[in-house]
């Protein structure tokens, strides 16, 4: 007798997502209840697909199809997760605001290097386009505009402080504030608005060296 050869059988359930997952981001199952694991890889998905969404559409004419099809995910799981279009609006902002002044927490090097990271990070094109929406929709979430600034602008002032405290000395310390105002400056303006692209590593170093110059912060 010859020996039975065994066959993998075919699915016959309807079909998933099949398209790969972004980079970085763990394949989702096909079947069966998703793992704790995979649920916060989905929600990370959508939450980083979602700013482009956004960015391009603006929240007004952006829809729930174009974010999950753009996420590689259903409508079913976008209002599962995030209730709805505004849902998911508040969610990316908070989760965005939160990794706004990540790079400048955990900076331990000098003064002058925090202020090019700030430099770097605030003028960047995803930072930039956060603040379009948020400001475009600031009547519609005002509570979101309090949460970016607590979480971005006000750590990294006071990062700035802890920093001038230790390497210039308590006397300049209320010098942190200005400080930031001048690392935005005018063409942080000029980016919001459209007419500046964001600056290299090498132009976030010498923005931060004539703002630290303006007010007597640099090693002269």
């Amino acid at each position: 007798m010859e020996p039975v050869q065994s066959q993998v059988p075919e699915p016959t359930g309807p079909a998933t997502v099949a398209s790969a997952a972004p980079a970085g981001v763990p394949e989702i199952r096909k079947r069966g209840r998703p793992t704790a694991a995979e649920r916060r890889a989905r929600e990370a998905q959508i939450l980083t697909t979602a700013l482009d969404v956004f960015l391009h559409s603006g929240f007004g004419n952006s829809t729930v199809d174009e974010l999950a099809n753009v996420a590689k995910v259903t409508k079913r799981t976008v209002y599962a997760y995030f209730g709805d279009k505004s849902g998911l609006f508040a969610a990316m902002v908070k989760d965005l605001a939160a990794g706004v002044s990540l790079d400048a927490a955990t900076d331990h090097g000098t003064l002058e290097g925090l202020a090019a990271r700030i430099v770097y990070r605030v003028h960047s094109d995803e930072l930039v386009g956060l603040h379009r929406l948020v400001i475009a929709e600031s009547s519609r979430f005002p509570e979101l505009a309090r949460v970016l600034y607590s979480q971005g602008d006000a750590r990294h002032i006071a990062r700035l402080a802890e920093h001038i405290r230790g390497e210039r000395g308590n006397a300049h310390a209320p010098l942190a504030e200005p400080l930031f105002s001048l690392l935005l400056g005018e063409r942080h303006r000029r980016r919001l608005l459209g007419l500046a692209p964001a600056p290299s590593l090498a132009q976030a170093a010498a923005h931060a060296d004539a703002a630290l110059a303006c007010l007597g912060l640099d090693r002269r």
